[in-house]
């Protein structure tokens, strides 16, 4: 299987009990018939055996030419082929049976199989792809597109990205891009992450949002919403796929017109002002720094190895940072920034209705 995603070609196998389900992970990005791959992945329940030049700690084994990173729920390695492809091989670790209900009854999701095997190659494999390319940068950012060009709506968790561009699914003309991280190239093109979305139980007051999200769920799936929703809102979340949620999804790429960060201070109503371009970049480093770093640890953790035994690191999170600077710099430098100050309390239907209306007017000014 071929898919373009983030405007590369990556090529997939699997074990035959993760084919289906690979499958549906990856449905809505387009196929890449003919096309020469630049990553090749390949994903199991068990990694090959391979001897490692060093483990410092752990969870980091550092090889001569790849390095693996080890997370809760999945074992990734990495390496650049003699021809310079990104090989990298995946191990999941999917919780199941009586061990696997109880991690579900004490989590903010009571994931189904799908939404936790797209959530691990989403967060743990496609994005991390991203940083061994020196086009390309993540951004912490729900995404959509209005007309032909794109919006990003940045900040850090909580700040209510997500809110906001839920609200936009009823615009005729937006189409979904991300939800959480977006991915754009040197030439300022956002390239759609078709990770299903995370919505949370206060995304559900007042409207329909709820009775769509628990479609077709059984009653403990249901029950543990309804109960975790009325202790705490903010402690519940589930996914839905972006087709389910938005009329159009964008899975290709759109020109980045404008970019806004939404930041909670103490100002007395909501408010938009410019942000220049070093602000826009340092902000964006910042955040994406502080939102990833359970990946970012493992770069520092190579580095780390790699001047312990006197190797070249494959990959160190100051080469990453570097890149994203340079290619932030260029990109962002054709596109208006701005930030959009919340009070530290709003009510939420207000918030919703002001950042929508912005981001709606704005884009509808773009010559």
């Amino acid at each position: 299987m071929k898919k373009i995603i983030f405007g590369k070609c990556y090529a997939f196998s699997s074990d035959a009990t993760l084919q289906e389900l690979l499958a549906e992970s990856l449905s809505l990005y387009a196929d890449a018939d003919g096309r020469e791959p630049e990553v090749n992945i390949r994903i199991g329940h068990a990694m090959t055996a391979r001897r490692p030049s060093s483990i410092n700690p752990r969870v980091h084994e550092a090889f001569e030419h790849g390095m693996l990173t080890s997370f809760p729920t999945v074992d990734v390695y990495w390496e650049r082929s003699g021809d310079g492809r990104l090989e990298v091989e995946v191990a999941i670790k999917l919780r199941r049976g009586v061990r696997g209900t109880i991690h579900k009854l004490l989590s903010m999701e009571y994931s189904r199989e799908t939404e936790a095997f797209e959530q691990i190659l989403h967060e743990f494999v496609l994005v991390p792809s991203v940083y061994f390319f020196d086009d390309m940068v993540p951004i912490h950012a729900a995404a959509v597109t209005i007309g032909d060009s794109a919006c990003l709506l940045a900040g850090t968790g909580g700040a209510g990205k997500s809110s906001a561009m839920l609200a936009l699914r009823s615009n005729e003309d937006a189409s979904f891009v991300s939800d959480d991280i977006v991915v754009m190239s040197a030439t300022a093109r956002v390239h759609g992450n078709m990770a299903w979305p995370k919505i949370y139980g206060y995304n559900c007051a007042g409207n329909e949002m709820k009775s769509e999200l628990l479609a077709g769920r059984g009653w403990i799936d249901r029950a543990h919403f309804n109960i975790k929703n009325r202790m705490n809102s903010a402690s519940v979340r589930r996914k839905m796929s972006p087709d389910r949620l938005y009329q159009h999804v964008e899975s290709a790429s759109a020109p980045l017109s404008r970019l806004y960060y939404v930041v909670r201070e103490d100002v007395p109503d909501i408010r938009v002002s410019a942000l220049n371009l070093a602000h826009a970049v340092d902000m964006t480093i910042a955040v994406v720094s502080a939102e990833y770093s359970i990946f970012h640890d493992h770069l520092y953790w190579e580095e780390y190895n790699a001047l312990a035994t006197a190797r070249t690191a494959m990959l160190t999170m100051d080469e990453v940072t570097a890149n994203w600077r340079r290619v932030l710099s260029a990109s962002l430098a054709a596109v208006d920034c701005f930030k959009i100050s919340i009070p530290l309390k709003v009510d939420h239907a207000v918030y919703q209705d002001r950042v929508t209306g912005i981001i709606t007017s704005g884009m509808a000014a773009q010559p």
